[in-house]
């Protein structure tokens, strides 16, 4: 039994034993890696400066700027972009809505996320959901 939910860009499928997710997660994962990256070597560049010119505004942007981007970027590269996900893997799978935007979140074993933006019919996702799998 196999059920196909569209998204905006790509699609879900939900096989008898693996879930197959066609969009474009893993551009979307690099390119926030690379927006997070650029503006962290800079504030490590300025922060490694002030020490030449004793400029405290420069110590503490360079700092504060630098350290977000040392925490956020392990969290970015730890979410999963894989399209096809075994169902034994699945520990979690929820619709969630933030900012009046629904979102597929699949928890996978080992703490990794899965996580499919742009849903069309969220709704019809979540009963399929709760109707056919016995997950949390």
């Amino acid at each position: 039994m196999s059920q196909k939910f569209k998204l905006l860009k790509g699609e879900i499928l939900f096989d008898d034993d693996k879930i197959i997710i066609k969009d474009d997660a893993k551009k979307q994962k690099w390119m926030t890696a690379f927006l997070i990256l650029l503006p962290s070597i800079y504030a490590i560049r300025i922060f490694v400066k002030s020490y030449q010119t004793g400029d405290q505004f420069d110590f503490w942007y360079g700092l504060i700027l630098g350290s977000l981007g040392i925490i956020f970027l392990p969290m970015v590269l730890l979410k999963s972009v894989r399209s096809e996900i075994p169902m034994k893997e699945v520990e979690l799978m929820k619709v969630k809505q933030r900012f009046g935007n629904k979102f597929l979140v699949i928890k996978l074993k080992y703490n990794r996320l899965r996580k499919v933006d742009d849903m069309e019919n969220a709704d019809a996702l979540e009963q399929y959901i709760k109707t056919n799998f016995h997950i949390k």
